[in-house]
């Protein structure tokens, strides 16, 4: 997540002598973004530093995997919302090019190359992006700024990175043909943002407004978060539930 500094660190090359090893940490990627409901996701963002992309497309039944994938050429401009894995919860208006000329070795080392638009062509310059340390607020129009995710949908309509699940339960025993009354379905969805721990959102929200991307400044909680980074107080309980102690400013003296 941001800020984690290898977010802002160039991948290297996958060479052909690693391709094993590239395999099995897309095949851990695939895992993780489909996890989170996620469209693309680049190397990086899982900790490794290698040219390795993974992107499943909504509708596709497979993820595919790019390894040492280049932008050849792109045509057109357009603004477009967009949002990341490593930013959970927020989303940001940016310009993206309208079609994407690129190139790639899949997981077998065959050479693949395409030209796209739509959601396919914004992936993909989303995750080149990524393999050279270039995130996608650094492409946030001059008077935008990240917003909650959902701010430019309507109200009923699911964030895109929260995961829609529909679970079949086969109760008939084994071995027999289920009916349809063995079947139970069970719908829920998975909230993005419940993948990471509050404090780690916290942090995350605390240096968003510090580099000053955040459309709703809250001075009183980025104050808040830079006390609590240069003073450490012994803090005062208080007997009334109601009632905040404060913090003991002379811990020698606590009566």
């Amino acid at each position: 997540m941001f800020p984690d500094p290898i977010l802002r660190k160039k991948c290297r090359v996958v060479r052909r002598v690693d391709m094993d090893k590239a395999r099995e940490l897309a095949s851990d990627m695939i895992e993780t973004m489909d996890g989170a409901g996620g469209v693309g996701l680049a190397a990086n963002q899982v900790g490794a530093l290698q040219r390795v992309v993974t992107l499943h497309i909504p509708g596709d039944d497979e993820a595919i995997v790019l390894i040492n994938p280049e932008i050849r050429d792109t045509e057109g401009e357009r603004e477009i919302v967009e949002g990341c894995l490593s930013f959970p919860g927020y989303e940001g208006m940016v310009k993206r090019s309208i079609t994407v000329k690129a190139r790639w070795l899949d997981e077998n080392g065959s050479k693949m190359k395409i030209t796209t638009d739509e959601l396919i062509a914004q992936a993909l310059e989303h995750e080149v992006d990524h393999l050279n340390g270039i995130l996608y607020t650094d492409h946030l129009l001059a008077h935008e700024k990240l917003v909650a995710a959902g701010t430019y949908m309507e109200d009923d309509e699911p964030h895109m990175h929260d995961v829609e699940l529909e679970v079949h339960a086969d109760h008939s025993d084994e071995g027999e043909e289920p009916e349809e009354s063995d079947i139970e379905v069970v719908h829920s969805t998975i909230k993005f943002s419940d993948l990471y721990s509050e404090s780690a959102v916290d942090q995350m929200r605390y240096d968003l407004r510090r580099e000053g991307f955040l459309a709703e400044e809250s001075e009183s909680v980025a104050s808040e978060h830079s006390h609590s980074h240069t003073h450490t107080h012994d803090h005062v309980e208080s007997d009334d539930p109601h009632l905040d102690g404060g913090v003991l400013l002379d811990p020698e003296h606590k009566h």
